[in-house]
């Protein structure tokens, strides 16, 4: 993300805020799976999810907790 500079991120900031864009979002979610041996299911592919840092981390944990 472009402007997430090197600092601390905070649940509130915003990911388009920090540069996400599509091809980010696309980026990203193979970078989780792939990271975290999962599979996001579709039905949370969408903009909520990916809003916020802290929207992002919630839909993520709930995936790797059931793991």
């Amino acid at each position: 993300m472009p402007y997430a500079d090197s600092g601390d991120l905070s649940p509130f900031d915003d990911l388009a805020g920090l540069g996400l864009d599509s091809m980010g979002v696309v980026q990203l979610l193979v970078a989780l799976e792939d990271g975290y041996d999962i599979e996001l299911p579709d039905d949370i592919l969408d903009e909520e999810t990916f809003a916020t840092v802290g929207s992002l981390w919630r839909a993520l944990s709930v995936l790797v907790a059931s793991k």
